[in-house]
């Protein structure tokens, strides 16, 4: 009787069990998350080559189309999508951004789009909130930080970074009112988003780890009292940062030192700090400010991007980067960590023979082994774009000419303009590349051409005669869209009306140019 009692209870109480564990309460969303084993989806585990990307500057798409965002090439690892508004009202599930401060010229949704198409190509887009425009009045600091989380969730940001520029620059940026600003960013944002799911990252002055007269660390190498040991330089140029000098006036900014007492507050709650570089006057040596926030990135553990421009600074210009000494810079920040880099403003930039995504190129390459002379011998012909000419959808097509170039050869190296032959058919290459299987490469994004078949049928070889649609200026066309104009075939990149095709074929331009007709 006994065991047939114990029997009975061992039952009831396993019933109970059951039902607890099919209760909703406990298995709601909340608590799955919880309970699960939290992945590191924000984790850096390779040198970061990261670029600003403009909103307004993005070209209209949409499913299975091209555009500027779209196209970024593959050596990039990290965009900032600039700008939001750090007061962005955003209403969860609506994917209306129109009131976040993104300028791109289509919706949400779309947006959403472009984000899951660089991330398959493993490029993590984050939000950047701030800049220049947007902190000019007290209304800027009244912020929904739920609303920004949904908004990052909804679009699929990686995360978000904090461009904290307040009155649209960093003059007063070190002064105790903005450095509780920005530690109150961090801690507020870090509560919603957290470490290991998204990436919070800064964007703060290039001197701003360096000891300054306001802001300073006594025990820090790069301390004010430092300043002559480090530089090795006399203080002459302290104030003075439009005269040539190695490093000195980067100790002399109000900005300088702005970011030591926010990163000994909130450091542990960084994931990376993509520090603005440039614009710091005529100093020369600009490996100083990395090894400066590097000190405080060895303690706390957060990455670095060190900030450049393209080409030269707006202001002065008193130090123009260029291929040499984003190298050198790279050599630098590899020779001491294996997933710090290199960001840029702003990655579209382009002046002929060169662009800012040549200039990722070069850091991306030394950053991964490359030697600095060897990656700006690749970078010489380098596309200016990604996005146009040879870069939009790898779709050439010619008269079936024959194939005289050598074979594809998987243990070699191409640069942009070598062709190759590979199963039958002509490929050109957009930018350096090697082992990417020319038939499984080519399109948007992507390093190789289709030029034409080697048996005589190429993409648009035969009838060569224009009795297609011919152009209007009352038509909006679409990427991949054909027209005839002035007896000549031109295939659109992305949205276009009213731009005559063959004043509007090239770098940057929304046609481009196929063949010409008999």
């Amino acid at each position: 009787m006994d065991l047939l009692k114990r029997i009975a209870g061992y039952i009831f109480l396993l019933s109970i069990l059951l039902q607890s564990c099919t209760n909703e309460s406990f298995l709601d969303e909340q608590n799955l998350l919880e309970t699960a084993p939290v992945s590191n989806k924000a984790a850096i585990t390779e040198p970061i080559i990261l670029g600003y990307f403009p909103s307004w500057s993005e070209s209209w798409t949409t499913t299975g189309q091209g555009s500027k965002l779209r196209d970024i090439p593959e050596h990039v690892t990290h965009v900032f999508l600039a700008f939001a508004k750090p007061n962005l009202r955003y209403q969860k599930g609506s994917f209306d951004i129109t009131g976040t401060g993104i300028q791109t010229p289509y919706g949400g949704e779309t947006l959403k789009e472009s984000v899951s198409i660089l991330k398959t190509k493993g490029i993590k887009v984050i939000l950047s909130i701030g800049g220049e425009t947007y902190w000019g009045t007290n209304a800027a600091y009244d912020i929904n930080y739920n609303q920004i989380k949904d908004l990052v969730d909804d679009i699929g940001f990686e995360g978000i970074d904090w461009d904290f520029e307040p009155n649209g620059g960093f003059q007063t940026i070190g002064e105790p009112i903005n450095v509780q600003r920005f530690i109150t960013f961090f801690n507020e944002s870090r509560a919603l988003m957290p470490k290991g799911r998204y990436v919070i990252a800064c964007a703060p002055a290039g001197a701003g780890a360096l000891g300054g007269l306001n802001n300073n660390d006594p025990s820090s190498p790069f301390a004010h009292s430092q300043r002559n040991l480090v530089t090795g330089e006399s203080d002459a140029n302290l104030f003075n940062a439009t005269s040539p000098n190695q490093g000195i006036s980067l100790f002399g900014f109000a900005s300088t030192g702005h970011m030591i007492p926010v990163i000994k507050a909130v450091g542990d709650k960084i994931d990376l700090i993509a520090y603005q570089g440039y614009n710091t006057g005529a100093a020369s040596n600009r490996a100083i400010m990395y090894d400066s926030y590097k000190y405080y990135a060895d303690q706390y553990g957060f990455s670095i991007a060190a900030g450049t421009h393209y080409p030269e600074e707006p202001w002065g210009p008193y130090y123009t980067y260029n291929y040499q000494n984003i190298a050198g810079l790279s050599n630098h920040i590899a020779s001491k960590s294996t997933t710090d880099g290199i960001m840029i403003w702003q990655m579209l930039l382009e002046r002929s023979p060169s662009s800012a995504y040549g200039y990722l190129y070069v850091a991306s390459q030394v950053l991964n082994g490359v030697s600095q002379s060897q990656a700006i011998a690749n970078a010489e012909n380098y596309p200016e774009s990604p996005y146009n000419g040879d870069g939009d959808g790898g779709d050439g097509g010619g008269n079936g000419t024959g194939c005289s170039s050598d074979q594809w050869n998987a243990s070699l190296a191409y640069t942009s303009g070598n062709e190759v032959t590979f199963e039958g058919s002509l490929y050109k290459a957009k930018w350096w590349t090697q082992g990417d299987i020319p038939t499984n490469n080519t399109g948007n994004g992507k390093p190789w051409k289709f030029i034409e078949n080697c048996d005589g049928d190429g993409g648009d070889g035969g009838d060569n005669s224009c009795t297609g649609n011919q152009w209007n200026s009352t038509i909006a066309y679409v990427g991949g869209n054909e027209v005839f104009y002035e007896n000549a075939l031109y295939k659109a990149k992305w949205w276009t009306q009213g731009d005559i095709p063959s004043t509007n074929a090239g770098n940057g331009k929304p046609w481009e140019f196929v063949r010409n007709c008999n």
